[in-house]
């Protein structure tokens, strides 16, 4: 059926409101109403006053009617505005109140003072590559209150750029693993889980250097977003940006007080993902003696924005645990581990350094759990045995299934470096031993 012309579609327009509310015989556009031409009779001059009264009556009627609809679609509106911003207020009242008192005590919290407690989280041996940076108000995770650093993207190849910058070998290593074709069909999986299923995904790594995770969600990033990467037949791509939104990293609040390749830290992160600040709950935290107030109230607001952003469904959450830390990674751990065997078993330990890997805390299991898809990955970034392997997407359960997820890292570490690694599930004498060492 052909568009009417403008004049034709004006002519229809015109007799619209006719046929709701106008009955003369123009608008219905029938024949005039005569009555039965059979048998009808002339109507007098008083029965057409009449007929014609009353069908001012009606006319009347009619648009008042409209009239009330009209008002009543007016206060429909007005109603709907007024209960999604009742709504607005509820979301803002519903805060739990221990969200809000831990929001308080950070407000209250002296910034410079609370920047140079999460600078004490720092360790010399951790990496050279970060050193410190001075405090200042123009960052706004300086402030105690900022527990999150929304991402500001810079595009995949910037990434890439900075990711080699902090380590030269990042392509051969960690580059080779994401692109790696056998990988095509993981990551295809989590492409459709985050943009059609709306599913979070959890990517977990174990905790050997401080840029580990960092280097992990930089390579997952690049490789999502490579010129060269469709998902599925039709040919679709990752959005830069939309990955970007989606991404967020857990991170220790000390890194906020750390500088890299010239830059802020939080910066380089910021640059393709979201950052959430942890104080982790570990003999660091003990030892640098940070008040435990300021250190709940940091974790309490954390954990809710956290919440509220993984609430939103379709996204990535990359952690390394310091529950998952490598122990024998740490400076000198190696030595006076085999010193300790010696004393305790008065023979000499094998030759073969061993990884140990620590129990996961409660709190990431959790976070694995309520991400349900776990993406694990087994780096090492050690200069004799550098490696990184990447599993499948696995659904988990239960707490047990986290530790099993564990034991594959683990697994996997030992299979590409060639050193002998062990997750532990529970504490036991060793890990408690080499904890004792840390506080030295």
């Amino acid at each position: 059926m052909s568009e009417p012309e403008p004049s034709e579609r004006a002519e229809h327009l015109r007799l619209v409101p006719a046929v709701d509310g106008d009955h003369s015989d123009s608008a219905s556009g029938s024949a005039p109403d005569d009555g039965d031409s059979r048998g009808s009779e002339p109507r007098d001059s008083k029965t057409r006053d009449s007929e014609t009264r009353d069908s001012k009556t009606r006319d009347s009627e009619t648009r008042s009617d409209a009239e009330l609809a009209t008002a009543k679609a007016a206060e429909s509106v007005s109603g709907s505005d007024a209960e999604t911003a009742s709504e607005a207020d509820a979301d803002a009242l519903e805060e739990p109140a221990e969200v809000t008192a831990a929001r308080a005590v950070l407000a209250d919290a002296d910034a410079v003072s609370f920047f140079k407690s999460m600078s004490g989280l720092a360790r010399t041996s951790q990496s050279s590559l970060l050193g410190p940076m001075p405090y200042s108000a123009g960052y706004s995770y300086h402030d105690p209150s900022c527990v999150v650093a929304d991402p500001e993207p810079v595009g995949p190849e910037t990434v890439a750029l900075y990711c080699r910058a902090a380590y030269p070998d990042f392509d051969q290593i960690l580059g080779t693993a994401f692109m790696d074709p056998a990988l095509d069909p993981v990551l295809t999986e989590i492409f459709h889980l985050l943009t059609y299923e709306n599913s979070n995904v959890a990517i977990v790594t174990n905790h050997g250097q401080i840029i580990d995770i960092a280097l992990v969600i930089g390579a997952f990033l690049t490789s999502m977003c490579d010129s060269g990467r469709t998902f599925g037949v039709l040919g679709e791509v990752a959005d830069p940006d939309d990955l970007a939104n989606r991404s967020n990293v857990v991170v220790s609040r000390m890194v906020a007080t750390r500088q890299a390749i010239g830059l802020p830290v939080v910066q380089l992160l910021q640059s393709g993902t979201r950052v959430f600040f942890s104080v982790p709950q570990t003999q660091s935290r003990r030892r640098a003696k940070l008040d435990p107030e300021l250190v709940r109230a940091n974790n309490v607001v954390m954990r809710h924005e956290l919440d509220k952003q993984m609430s939103l469904g379709g996204q990535v959450l990359a952690m390394a645990a310091s529950g998952s830390q490598d122990i024998s990674a740490a400076s000198g751990l190696v030595r006076k581990a085999r010193t300790a065997w010696r004393q305790r078993r008065g023979d000499e330990p094998p030759e073969t350094a061993t990884m140990h890997l620590q129990p996961l805390y409660n709190g990431t299991m959790n976070l694995m759990l309520g991400c349900k898809y776990v993406l694990p990955v087994a780096i090492s970034l050690e200069s004799e045995t550098p490696g990184c392997v990447v599993g499948s997407v696995t659904r988990v359960h239960s707490g047990d299934e986290c530790h099993r997820v564990m034991d594959w890292i683990a697994e996997a570490h030992q299979r590409v470096t060639g050193v002998p690694t062990v997750y532990h599930w529970h504490e036991d004498d060793l890990l408690t031993h080499v904890r004792s060492l840390i506080n030295r």
